[in-house]
C-alpha cells in the first residue's frame, strides 16, 4: 500500500509540473501576443525669469510581444508646445516693435507623427522606446516672435540659419524635433480577472509621464521588423 500511494503521489506531482511548464514549452507565455496602450507626457525644457517653454504629447501605441520579451510595433503622437514670455521691456528696432508680452506655439498643420516602436520585457519590467533616432525624426513647425531676447537659448531649440521671416519680419518659424514620451520601465502585472497589463507613472521637477498598456489577445497585426528597429532593440537590451 505504501509503495502504491507513493507512486500515485509522484504521478500527480509529475502531472502538475507538466501543466505548469506547458505554456513555456508551447512558446506562448501568457503575457505574449498583441498589446495596445496610450499615454501622455509633458515637460518644461526651458524656464527663466521671463520665458517658459512647455511641450507635451498625447499618444497611442500597439506592439506584439514575443516569447523572448521583445516588443515591436508602432506609436502615433500628437505634439503640442507653447512659449510664454512676460515682463520683457519693450524693444524697438526701426519699424518693428516687440511688446513686453510675446511668445510662440506649434503651427504645424499636422502635428501628429508616427514612428516604429520597440520594447524589452525583463521579468516584470517593460521598457518602451521610439525606434527612430531623434535626429532622423520629421520636424514640427514652431512659430515665435523674432525677438533675440525671446528666441535665444530656446530650450535647446536652435533657429536655422535659413529661417525665413514672415509678417514684416517679426515672426520666424523653427523646426522642432519630436521628443520621446518614455523615461523608465513600466510595471507588468496580471489582472485578477483579466489579461496582463503594464503601467508607468512618474514625475520630476519639470516633467511628467504616464502610460498604460494591456494585452489584447492574439497577434492581430503584422510587424515588419526593420534594421532600425533591430538596432534600437539591441541598444535597449544593453542598458
Amino acid at each position: 500500500m505504501t509503495t502504491h500511494i507513493r507512486r500515485a503521489a509522484l504521478a500527480r506531482a509529475a502531472g502538475l509540473m507538466l501543466l505548469l511548464a506547458l505554456p513555456i514549452a508551447c512558446g506562448k507565455p501568457v503575457n505574449t501576443g498583441y498589446w495596445e496602450g496610450k499615454g501622455k507626457a509633458s515637460e518644461i525644457p526651458m524656464k527663466d525669469r521671463f520665458r517658459q517653454l512647455t511641450r507635451s504629447a498625447d499618444y497611442e501605441f500597439w506592439f506584439v510581444l514575443d516569447k523572448e520579451g521583445n516588443a515591436t510595433g508602432e506609436i502615433e503622437l500628437n505634439y503640442n508646445s507653447e512659449l510664454t514670455v512676460e515682463n520683457l521691456p519693450s524693444v524697438s528696432l526701426g519699424s518693428v516693435s516687440f511688446s513686453p508680452k510675446v511668445g510662440g506655439k506649434v503651427t504645424d498643420l499636422n502635428p501628429k507623427r508616427k514612428f516604429p516602436l520597440v520594447g524589452v520585457l525583463n521579468n516584470d519590467q517593460l521598457t518602451l522606446e521610439i525606434a527612430t533616432p531623434e535626429p532622423a525624426r520629421p520636424t514640427i513647425e514652431f512659430t515665435i516672435r523674432a525677438d533675440p531676447g525671446v528666441s535665444a537659448g530656446l530650450g535647446g531649440v536652435t533657429v536655422p540659419g535659413g529661417a525665413a521671416g514672415v509678417s514684416g519680419g517679426d515672426v520666424i518659424k523653427i523646426a522642432m524635433k519630436p521628443f520621446s514620451p518614455f523615461n523608465g520601465a513600466g510595471k507588468v502585472e496580471k489582472r485578477p480577472s483579466g489579461p496582463y497589463a503594464a503601467s508607468f507613472d512618474a514625475r520630476g521637477a519639470n516633467w511628467a509621464i504616464e502610460w498604460s498598456a494591456r494585452q489584447m489577445g492574439g497577434e492581430q497585426r503584422e510587424v515588419k521588423i526593420t534594421p532600425e528597429m533591430r538596432q534600437a532593440l539591441e541598444k535597449l537590451r544593453q542598458r
